[in-house]
């Protein structure tokens, strides 16, 4: 965060928070001298008017303060925001998926992934029957699993032909039957039965990838003729990682792996290259962008429903809803104005935009003359702007210059009160008087 940015937020903070602190110790002075006058209804009333004045004022500094957080997190100058910051993505997420597991994503962080095998659990299946053919005998075999770990489950089926009614069963009943009791079995299959073009037939594949990872069909599998023949053997995954000019080769039995001495976690997908690297995270920019056009129409709208406040809100309210950038800059970063000045953001246009130039779109939106710049400083300007002047139309006509509490604090300081910073003087001063 630089210097500069912290002055100007700190000097907005303390004209607002010494403005809040002396209208109180002259509200204070006037219950003070009250006290030893008598209290008109008048008077009573003025004290509530003030009060609405100093609430309004609050919402105010609340509102403007919002924008100012909201356009920060987008600012370029902001290291920490939303602008700068990053992901691990994939060059073609066909082939590899990418994320950090820990450590942070490093700038200019970047490996090759080269992909010859993906690893593959054992897969059974039997020929495809007529689905809805009546079945002319049972079923009555077992599955034997073996872990790559050395351990062993097993699964037991038997099914008959006819149901407890006494009717005959489909081949497709009689199929999900079976896979209904080897599921039933949690060992280290699972079966499922697939019909294409009126043809059924059960499968069965193991839970777990990997050469170790097998099992057997024994017995009479009936009309599930060829269960026991492999239609997909386990195999391991192959891959190489090349980084900073070193490549290696690895071996794994799963395709979930980890890279980078474990700091990156890829799913390996099918084979082929992909290239992983840190990105630019774009879902953290789209919902930034979403949070400032919400803060911002929050400021338009609260500035037009409170121009009778003072001369100086229609001024905020005018600059507020000039225009963020040109049409087409907002057009990148998805944006459009509405006719009462607020802002529409739609997150399908910055995403497709962000993928087709995304050097550019990020600094239409994050740089130093961007949409978040613009933002920036429209709430800073609100925010210096002077008290008296916000609510100069809430002050009753009846009261002197001298007891005004308004002109009282803005006599010390033409850019404000904040020069009066002696803030323990007066809170002691407002509890003697309190």
């Amino acid at each position: 965060m630089s210097v500069g940015r912290i002055s100007s937020s700190m000097v907005s903070y303390m004209n607002y928070t010494s403005s809040i602190n002396q209208l109180r110790l002259q509200q204070a002075l006037q219950n003070y001298h009250s006290n030893r006058q008598a209290v008109s209804p008048v008077q009573r009333v003025n004290s509530s008017y003030k009060d609405s004045s100093l609430d309004f004022l609050k919402s105010y500094n609340t509102t403007m303060s919002d924008l100012m957080q909201s356009a920060n997190t987008l600012r370029e100058s902001n290291s920490s925001g939303a602008a700068n910051a990053l992901k691990l993505g994939s060059s073609d997420e066909t082939v590899a998926i990418a994320e950090e597991r820990f450590g942070g994503v490093r700038s200019g962080q970047e490996l090759t992934l080269d992909i010859t095998q993906v690893a593959k659990a054992q897969m059974n299946e039997s020929k495809g029957v007529n689905a809805l053919e009546k079945a002319s005998s049972g079923m009555d075999f077992s599955i034997r699993s073996e872990s790559a770990s050395g351990g062993v489950s097993y699964a037991s089926v038997k099914v008959d032909a006819r149901k407890s009614n006494g009717s005959l069963r489909t081949n497709q009943e009689m199929l999900e039957e079976a896979a209904s009791q080897i599921n039933r079995a949690k060992s280290g299959v699972e079966a499922s039965v697939e019909v294409k073009d009126g043809k059924a037939s059960l499968r069965i594949t193991g839970k777990n990838t990997g050469e170790g990872n097998t099992f057997q069909v024994n017995g009479n599998t009936g009309i599930a003729e060829g269960l026991s023949d492999t239609v997909q053997a386990a195999q391991n995954a192959n891959y190489s990682v090349t980084q900073n000019g070193v490549s290696r080769n690895y071996v794994s039995s799963a395709n979930e792996v980890s890279l980078d001495m474990g700091r990156v976690k890829a799913s390996l997908m099918s084979e082929g290259k992909a290239v992983i690297s840190a990105q630019q995270d774009n879902e953290k920019i789209a919902s930034a962008v979403s949070d400032l056009v919400k803060s911002y129409n929050k400021a338009v709208e609260f500035l037009g429903s409170n121009t009778g406040k003072g001369s100086a809100v229609n001024m905020q309210l005018r600059n507020m809803v000039r225009s963020l950038g040109s049409e087409q800059s907002l057009e990148k970063a998805g944006i459009t104005m509405n006719k009462d000045g607020t802002l529409s953001f739609d997150k399908e246009t910055l995403a497709a935009n962000m993928k087709k130039e995304p050097n550019l779109v990020r600094d239409v939106i994050s740089g130093r003359n961007g949409i978040a710049q613009a933002a920036f400083d429209r709430g800073s300007a609100a925010m210096r702007t002077n008290s008296a002047q916000l609510v100069q139309n809430m002050r009753q006509t009846e009261e002197s210059w001298a007891a005004d509490s308004y002109q009282f604090m803005n006599t010390f300081s033409k850019s404000g009160a904040y020069n009066l910073s002696n803030y323990m003087a007066l809170g002691l001063m407002m509890d003697y008087f309190v």
